[in-house]
């Protein structure tokens, strides 16, 4: 009979991880305008809308003063263009994102106009079903209720997944899919019947609708199934190891030939969208990217992980000691079906993005992002480590400590990064909001810019940052535009050099630093020679 210290144990753990899912769900729904709404955003409102990119591109740089209200109904929802519209500017213009997630966003917007809203409410939907599915998925792994419960709880409160399940893109509809679709496998597998098939079969359809990525996770499942069948739970070949393959075989199968229709547009139009991944970066830079993005799991305040102080914070060498130790672990401890499944749902997408790194280069596995598997089964490891160690005679209280640590942590990442206007995932727009408040300082300043090296994106959410009464002149570069009188400030976001020597060159203002770390300029007029200040 459980001892009455162990029945408080219990019931304190499951307080502290019932406290932990619900501040997560809580987190996943707070301020969801409040941070910048970044480059690759502003692209998921323009294709749920039914925008096309160079729709956009021809009506906004035409050289013509506009406001930025102007600039943001093709961020909005425009009467005519329903969900066959989404479809068809995805398919045309950005079909390396399935549509799942951008038609979930149209559906939304017919009641939330407001695009940063909608959204971002798709994404935080998503992101709070994670949280019981994974425990789905971890009770099917490891038939234990105390690690399934643990696992919840860090997935709740893991930074790295709160930042996703507010970010406008299709990474936390990938994220469930992930959780679900390995759960329905891991159920097939032990049921084998028609309807667990099916669910299987379905599941992964929608997952494939849901992000491209998700071909990494149906590789992993299939190389676990074969393993399950020649090297699993026994090495004699039984009739019933035919049925599996041939269920699994016609699941996969069936989910393919429903996904031809849109493999056919990603075959016709490619993925050169993410070219730049291959550009070459440091390996010293590569493994700093590497370690601060593991950290990221459990502990984040927005640190700059190329900073040398960044590694000697305790919770960050806290989460990477706890990362390194249970992968030594796991290996002896973790139940061999569990380790292999998990060491191949994230082993094959990280050799995937990492293996053409360290061979020919690249910078393909420093996007967090692309690695969603790799960091889930770390997650799961730990949980069942934690969960594990909590039930050990000898250093039970350091290991309790440690799980409130871990997640105590996580909910102090989370609740800094709530308030927040801006983060480290905002990548190239991360500075936007300050590039805006120099602008504001201004009451009457003219903004201009031009598509110059994937701008369309950065002016969008510049423009859901600005007035919407704010001035903008954009123009294409090989036409400079003639500036209006009657501005006190002129600001120039984001051209190339060669422009910004043609204003100096061809007109009587001097291009000045605004704001230079956010690509932004000053123009000054120059009467006479001598220098002075539009305002």
């Amino acid at each position: 009979m459980p001892s009455l210290k162990f029945l408080l144990e219990r019931r304190s753990l499951y307080i502290l991880i019932i406290f932990a899912v619900v501040l997560g769900g809580v987190f996943r729904l707070s301020n969801l305008s409040g941070k910048v709404y970044w480059h690759d955003e502003t692209y998921t409102a323009l294709y749920a809308t039914g925008h096309d990119n160079s729709e956009a591109v021809n009506a906004m740089f035409d050289g013509q003063v506009k406001t930025a209200a102007d600039v943001l109904r093709f961020q909005t929802v425009t009467p005519g263009r329903g969900l066959g519209a989404t479809v068809r500017q995805l398919a045309d213009n950005d079909a390396q994102h399935p549509p799942l997630y951008y038609l979930a966003t149209r559906l939304l917007m017919y009641g939330i106009r407001d695009p940063i809203w909608a959204t971002r409410l798709v994404a935080a939907i998503a992101g709070i079903l994670v949280i019981p599915a994974v425990y789905w998925l971890s009770l099917e792994l490891f038939n234990s209720s105390v690690t399934a419960s643990v696992t919840m709880a860090l997935v709740a409160v893991s930074p790295f997944q709160y930042l996703y399940a507010q970010e406008a893109r299709e990474y936390s509809f990938w994220t469930l899919s992930i959780v679900l679709a390995s759960t329905a496998l891991l159920k097939a597998l032990r049921k084998n019947s028609l309807l667990s098939w099916l669910t299987y079969a379905a599941v992964l359809t929608v997952s494939l609708y849901a992000c491209i990525l998700m071909f990494l996770v149906m590789a992993s499942h299939s190389v676990y199934v074969v393993w399950q069948t020649f090297m699993g739970q026994t090495l004699n070949w039984q009739p019933r190891h035919s049925k599996v393959l041939r269920n699994f075989a016609l699941s996969v199968g069936a989910s393919l030939l429903l996904f031809v229709p849109w493999l056919q547009f990603i075959a016709k139009s490619g993925v050169n969208a993410v070219s730049w991944t291959a550009e070459p970066m440091p390996m010293m830079a590569l493994v700093k990217i590497w370690a601060g993005n593991l950290s990221r799991l459990f502990f984040d305040l927005n640190l700059d992980t190329t900073d040398p102080l960044f590694y000697s914070i305790p919770p960050v060498l806290l989460a990477l000691g706890l990362i390194s130790y249970t992968l030594i672990w796991a290996i002896r401890y973790l139940p061999k079906s569990a380790l292999i499944f998990l060491a191949l749902l994230g082993g094959i997408t990280l050799l995937t993005f990492v293996g053409p790194d360290l061979v020919v280069g690249g910078r393909r596995s420093s996007v967090s992002r692309y690695l969603i598997p790799t960091y889930l089964s770390l997650q799961l490891m730990v949980a069942y480590l934690l969960a594990q160690k909590l039930s050990a005679r000898r250093a039970r209280l350091f290991w309790r400590g440690t799980l409130v640590s871990v997640i105590m942590v996580g909910l102090i990442s989370c609740a800094v990064s709530l308030p927040a206007d801006t983060w480290w995932h905002k990548k190239n727009s991360h500075l936007n909001p300050e590039v805006v408040r120099v602008i504001n300082r201004a009451s009457n300043s003219l903004l201009i810019s031009s598509p110059y090296h994937a701008n369309l994106g950065e002016l969008f959410s510049l423009c859901h940052l600005l007035d919407p009464g704010q001035k903008l002149l954009l123009f294409q570069e090989n036409d400079l535009p003639t500036i209006p009188d009657g501005f006190d400030k002129i600001f120039v976001f984001n051209i190339s050099k060669q422009a910004r020597n043609q204003f100096a060159q061809t007109t009587n203002y001097e291009v000045t630093p605004a704001y230079e770390a956010g690509r932004l300029w000053q123009l000054k007029a120059v009467d006479g020679g001598i220098e002075q200040s539009v305002s």
